[in-house]
C-alpha cells in the first residue's frame, strides 16, 4: 500500500507559490461521483470502513501538480459506543484528502490540515451560493486573508503532529480582529492533523465500491474523523451537523517557506436522489421540496420514531 510519506512531492524547480488561488469555490457531491443508493434514495458510498450517506467535494489548486488536491467531507450514522449513554444518536464526519497518482510527500516537505469544526454551525452563506461559495463569502475577505497570513507566519512545521498542534494553538489563542464576527471572535474546537502522517503513514482508502473524489484515478486518504453525539433526533439537532460549513486550512512548508490555503466544506444536496414519485417528509415549509441533506435529516428522525 502506497503512503503519503513517500517519493517526491514537488517538481525540481519549486515555483514561488505553493497554492494558486482560484475565484470559484464550487462544491460537488454524490451526483458528481455516482454514489450507490438504498431503497430510500439515500447514498451508500462505501469508502474503507465507512458507508457515507452524503458528500461534499472541493478542489485545492496548488503548484505541486498540474492537477489539484481534493478535500472530501462525508458523514455516516455511527453506532453508539457507550461513552455517551445519554446521546440519542451519533454521527461521524470524515475528511479525506485526494491526491493525483503521481503525487507523494517526501521527507523535505511538511504539511498540516486544520479543521475549524468549532464554528461549523455558526457559518451561513446566501441560499443561491449554497453549493458554490468561497470562504470569503462565509467569513469575509479580510478574515480569510488575515488568517492565511497568520498561519503562514506562525508555521514551523515538521514531520510530526506536535508542530501542527503548535500551529493550531497559535491560531486559536489570537484570532485576527477581522474574524470577530464569527462566533464572537473565537474559533472553538480546531482539529490539527499532519498530512505526511508524522510517525504513522496515512492509510489509503479502498474506493472499489464508491469513489468519493472527483479526481480521475486519485488516491484517497482519511485525514480526520469527528464523532458528533446528539442529545435528540430533531431535525434542528441533525441539521447543525449535516448543514454546517467547516473551514479547512491546508498548510504546506518547503525549504522553510510555508503557504496556506483555506477552503470551506459542507455536504452537498443530491438532486439525483430527490424523486417526484414518492412523498417526502414535510417540515411544514412552503418553499418546495426538501434538499437531500434535509430530507436525510428528516428521514433519520422518522426512521427512529417508526422503530419506537
Amino acid at each position: 500500500m502506497r503512503s503519503l510519506a513517500a517519493s517526491t512531492l514537488y517538481p525540481v524547480a519549486l515555483l514561488p507559490r505553493l497554492f494558486q488561488h482560484y475565484a470559484a469555490g464550487e462544491l460537488l457531491g454524490c451526483d458528481a461521483v455516482g454514489c450507490p443508493t438504498n431503497e430510500y434514495h439515500v447514498a451508500q458510498c462505501k469508502v474503507g470502513n465507512a458507508t457515507l450517506q452524503a458528500l461534499g467535494i472541493t478542489n485545492v489548486i496548488t503548484t505541486l501538480d498540474s492537477r489539484p488536491l481534493t478535500w472530501t467531507v462525508g458523514f455516516q450514522e455511527a453506532p453508539k459506543d457507550g461513552s455517551h449513554p445519554e446521546a440519542a444518536m451519533a454521527l461521524d464526519k470524515n475528511y479525506y484528502l485526494g491526491t493525483p497518482p503521481s503525487l507523494h510527500f517526501d521527507n523535505s516537505t511538511a504539511g498540516c490540515a486544520l479543521f475549524f469544526e468549532g464554528i461549523s454551525a455558526n457559518i451561513t452563506v446566501p441560499q443561491e451560493k449554497k453549493n458554490s461559495f468561497t470562504c470569503a463569502d462565509a467569513l469575509s475577505e479580510d478574515c480569510v486573508s488575515d488568517l492565511i497570513r497568520q498561519a503562514e507566519s506562525a508555521a514551523k512545521l515538521a514531520s510530526d503532529s506536535d508542530s501542527c498542534n503548535q500551529l493550531r494553538d497559535t491560531l486559536i489563542n489570537k484570532p485576527p480582529p477581522s474574524c470577530n464576527s464569527v462566533k464572537g471572535g473565537t474559533w472553538g474546537s480546531v482539529i490539527s492533523r499532519p498530512l505526511n502522517g508524522g510517525n504513522k503513514s496515512l492509510e489509503m482508502m479502498d474506493q472499489s465500491h464508491c469513489r468519493a473524489t472527483t479526481g480521475q484515478g486519485y488516491d484517497l486518504f482519511l485525514v480526520d474523523s469527528e464523532r458528533h453525539y446528539l442529545a435528540d433526533r430533531t431535525t434542528k439537532a441533525l441539521s447543525q451537523v449535516l448543514m454546517g460549513i467547516t473551514p479547512v486550512m491546508t498548510v504546506l512548508e518547503k525549504d522553510g517557506k510555508a503557504k496556506a490555503e483555506l477552503t470551506c466544506l459542507r455536504l452537498v444536496d443530491s438532486v439525483a436522489n430527490q424523486t417526484d414519485d414518492e412523498p417526502q417528509p414535510s417540515l411544514g415549509s412552503s418553499n418546495g421540496p426538501l434538499s437531500s441533506t434535509m430530507y436525510l435529516a428528516t428521514l433519520l428522525v422518522s426512521t427512529f420514531l417508526y422503530m419506537l
